[in-house]
């Protein structure tokens, strides 16, 4: 195997600036356990920086991404374990207090999910993704006709961090945390373009991050 120019010199560049800079708190980190302030789940986009996003420090956040930031229904929980496997041990073992779905415009997974379910035909070979998106059939359905093509994609994109959080609750371990007041679940949806943000209110209705 051959490491890329590119990773060694943009190593060699963090590791004379940006960790000399934390080098404490990088030691410091090693000598406790990880005490996450938020676990957030994200899409594997390469345009969401979520840490650049939220100013996160060294040990600020547990991460997980997978296409399309889907938390599988209980009905669909074997379709990625790992989703689950990351939550369980953010929750009980780590105790992290906050869970952020972190949803984005310009999702090539949902605009996939919508051009498949919406004519057969745009159905590529693909042996994993296909399957994985099939998880996105229920906030598929919820899509009004009357809007635009983008405005059901948008619509599409905020409806699937929705029903991952409808979903977040069909898990026991979860759904008792919440009610003990031990879990906050934040729904979150960025444009990429604008850095806009918009969180899901208690209205159930995306609304501007000011």
């Amino acid at each position: 195997m051959k490491i890329p120019k590119f990773l060694i010199e943009r190593y060699q560049f963090w590791k004379k600036n940006t960790f000399e800079d934390y080098k404490d708190k990088y030691q410091q980190a090693c000598k406790t356990q990880q005490k996450p302030i938020a676990m957030i789940i994200t899409c594997c986009d390469s345009r969401i920086l979520e840490n650049t996003i939220f100013g996160g420090n060294v040990g600020d956040y547990f991460i997980h991404r997978n296409i399309a930031n889907i938390v599988p229904s209980k009905n669909n929980k074997d379709q990625n374990i790992q989703t689950l496997s990351a939550i369980e041990y953010a929750l009980k073992v780590l105790k992290i207090p906050n869970l952020i779905i972190l949803g984005h415009s310009n999702c090539g997974g949902v605009e996939y999910s919508y051009k498949t379910l919406l004519d057969s035909k745009n159905i590529n070979d693909f042996e994993y993704i296909n399957q994985w998106i099939s998880c996105l059939q229920n906030s598929y359905k919820n899509i009004p006709d009357d809007l635009q093509e983008t405005e059901k994609i948008t619509f599409f994109e905020q409806e699937n961090i929705k029903q991952s959080i409808k979903n977040l609750r069909e898990y026991s371990f979860i759904d008792k945390l919440i009610k003990e007041n031990k879990l906050n679940i934040v729904g979150l949806w960025y444009q990429i373009s604008s850095g806009l943000i918009k969180f899901l209110d208690n209205n159930n209705s995306f609304i501007d991050l000011d």
